[in-house]
C-alpha cells in the first residue's frame, strides 16, 4: 500500500537526507511553506541543523520546480514533491478555534488536499514533532505520527550489554576451573539470538556466582579483575563490567558506551582507565581529552567569558571532583577522630589541631592540565579533526543529538579510544527525549557491532550516599 508523507519544518531538519527515509514505495511531500521556513529560522544557523538545513534546501534546489510538482524519482525509489497549492482548502471551525500558525494551517491544508486526489486504499500521513499539530490532523482524519527513522525502543528495552544467567552450581564450578565456557552450553538455541559480541555475562547459582563475556563462540573470564587502576576499586558487577570495556585496548574496544543513572561511578572509573592507559603507561601518546554537552540543567548563566578551556570549565567541574579523589588516593576523613573531636566540643574543650589533621591535603589536578595531560575541548569545534592516539571521554551525552554523535564517533582516527556516557533518564533538551537522544541512539545503533562495547549500569548499582540512591528513585 503506498503511502503519501507531508513532512514539517523540525522534520525536514532532523536528519541528512530525510527525504530519502521513507521507502521506495511512497510519496514524499514538501509543502513550499516549510522550505520557506527552514529558510528564515535555520538556514544562517552556525549548528549542526543549520548545517543539515543549508544541505536539505540546496537538495530540493537542484531540481527544478516544475519538475518537483510533478514529483521527482530520489536514490532510493521514492518519489519527491514539492507542493504549492491546496490553499483553497477548508479547515474546520474547531481547529481554526485553537492556537494554530499559519505555517501550521498550510501543512493541514495540503493534508486534506492530497488524501482528496490520492487513489482509494493509499494513505496520508503527517509527519510532525509537534504533538498539538499531529492530533489537530488527527481530528481532521489524518493519520500522524513522529519521524520514525530517529526513534528507538523505550529504554526499558534498549540495549543494555549485560545479561544474567541462572546456571548450575556446575557450570560455575566448571568456569572457574577452565576461564572459559561454550556459549551453547549455557543458552538455548531459542535465545542464542539475545546473545551479541563483547556482551557481560553473570552467572549465577544461588550465592555462588561468577562473571564474564562473549568472545566469539564462548564465554570467557574478565581479564581486568583484580586490577585497580588509581586505587579505583569497583564496587558491582556493573562497575567491574565497565571496567573491563575502559581497560581494553583501542584496537580491540576503540568504542565504549555507558548508560546509567548518576552515581553509579561512570566519570570515575572512565578517568581511572584513562589516567592509568594515558599518563601511567603511555599508551595514549595524546593524553585525555574531555568535553561534554554544554546544556544547562533549569536557569541559564548567560555568557561565558574567557578562551575555549574557561567557557567550558563550569561544566567539567563533575570531572575535576572525580579528579581529586582519584590522584589524592580516595581520602575520607577519619570517622572516629571526627565523632571524637564532636565528643570533645561538647565538653567544652577546643579540638582546632584535631580539625586540620581531621583534613585530607587535596592536590586539586591543576597540574595535569597545565601539563596539557588532560585537555578540555568543546564539542562544537570537532568536526573535520582526525583524533589520533588520544583517550577520549564525552560526558551527558544524552544531550546531544544523534548527528552530532555521529560526528564525534567519525572524528576517530588510529589508536583512539572513545567513551561515551550518560543518563537517557535525565535529559535536558525540549527537543530530545529517552528514545531520540544521541546516546540511545549509538547504543542501538552500534548493537551487535564487535568494535563496540557496551555497559548500562542499574540503578541498585549507584555508589553514592544513601540519601542519594533514595533521592534518585523516590523524587
Amino acid at each position: 500500500m503506498r503511502k503519501h508523507f507531508i513532512l514539517s519544518t523540525r522534520t525536514l531538519v532532523s536528519k541528512r537526507d530525510v527525504t530519502q527515509s521513507f521507502g521506495p514505495d511512497n510519496t514524499v511531500y514538501v509543502p513550499l511553506a516549510v522550505m520557506e521556513e527552514i529558510e528564515a529560522k535555520y538556514y544562517d544557523q552556525m549548528s549542526e541543523r543549520g548545517k543539515i538545513a543549508r544541505d536539505t534546501l540546496a537538495y530540493l534546489g537542484s531540481f527544478h520546480i516544475e519538475a518537483l510538482k510533478h514529483g521527482v524519482v530520489q536514490k532510493n525509489g521514492s518519489t519527491l514533491k514539492v507542493t504549492t497549492n491546496y490553499n483553497e482548502e477548508e479547515i474546520p471551525q474547531k481547529i481554526r478555534n485553537t492556537e494554530c500558525s499559519k505555517l501550521d494551517m498550510r501543512i493541514l491544508q495540503t493534508c486534506l488536499g492530497v488524501k482528496k486526489q490520492i487513489p482509494e486504499g493509499e494513505v496520508v500521513v503527517l509527519v510532525s514533532k509537534k504533538d498539538t499539530l499531529r492530533k489537530k490532523a488527527e481530528l481532521l482524519g489524518i493519520k500522524a505520527q513522529t519521524f520514525r527513522d530517529e526513534l528507538l525502543p523505550e529504554i526499558s528495552e534498549q540495549y543494555t550489554g549485560r545479561k544474567t544467567l541462572v546456571v548450575p552450581s556446575s557450570t560455575i564450578h566448571e568456569f572457574r576451573e577452565k576461564k572459559s565456557i561454550p556459549v551453547s552450553s549455557v543458552i538455548s538455541k531459542d535465545n542464542i539470538k539475545d546473545i551479541y559480541p563483547n556482551m557481560f555475562i553473570e552467572m549465577r547459582c544461588g550465592y555462588e556466582s561468577e562473571e564474564g563475556r562473549i568472545f566469539k563462540n564462548n564465554i570467557i573470564g574478565l581479564s581486568s579483575k583484580g586490577y585497580y587502576p588509581y586505587r579505583a576499586i569497583p564496587k558491582n558487577s556493573g562497575q567491574r563490567f565497565m571496567l573491563e570495556a575502559l581497560m581494553m585496548d583501542s584496537e580491540i574496544a576503540p568504542l565504549v558506551i555507558i548508560k546509567g543513572p548518576a552515581g553509579t561511578g561512570k566519570t570515575y572509573l572512565s578517568l581511572a582507565a584513562g589516567l592509568d592507559q594515558a599518563i601511567d603507561k603511555r599508551i595514549y601518546p595524546n593524553k585525555i581529552m574531555c568535553s561534554r554537552s554544554t546544556t544547562e540543567t533549569g536557569e541559564r548563566i548567560g555568557f561565558l567569558p574567557g578562551h575555549e578551556g574557561e567557557k567550558m570549565d563550569p561544566y567539567m567541574r563533575g570531572l575535576r571532583d572525580q579528579l581529586k579523589q582519584l590522584i589524592n588516593g580516595n581520602p575520607v576523613r577519619n570517622k572516629k577522630q571526627a565523632s571524637n573531636n564532636r565528643s570533645k566540643r561538647k565538653n567544652g574543650y577546643s579540638c582546632q589541631d584535631d580539625d586540620e589533621n581531621e583534613k585530607p591535603l587535596y592536590e586539586d589536578g591543576t597540574s595535569f592540565f597545565e601539563r596539557g595531560d588532560i585537555q578540555i575541548e568543546s564539542i562544537a569545534y570537532i568536526r573535520g579533526r582526525t583524533i589520533c592516539d588520544t583517550y577520549i571521554i564525552i560526558d551527558e551525552v544524552q544531550n546531544l543529538t544523534p548527528t552530532v554523535v555521529k560526528t564525534i564517533i567519525t572524528r576517530v582516527g588510529t589508536g583512539t579510544k572513545l567513551i561515551l556516557m550518560g543518563d537517557p533518564a535525565q535529559i535536558d533538551r525540549a527537543d530530545l527525549d529517552e528514545r531520540n537522544n544521541g546516546l540511545s541512539y549509538a547504543s542501538e545503533r552500534m548493537k551487535g557491532d564487535p568494535t563496540c562495547w557496551q555497559i548500562t549500569m542499574k540503578q541498585e548499582e549507584s555508589v553514592r550516599s544513601e540519601l542519594a540512591k533514595r533521592a534518585s528513585m523516590l523524587l
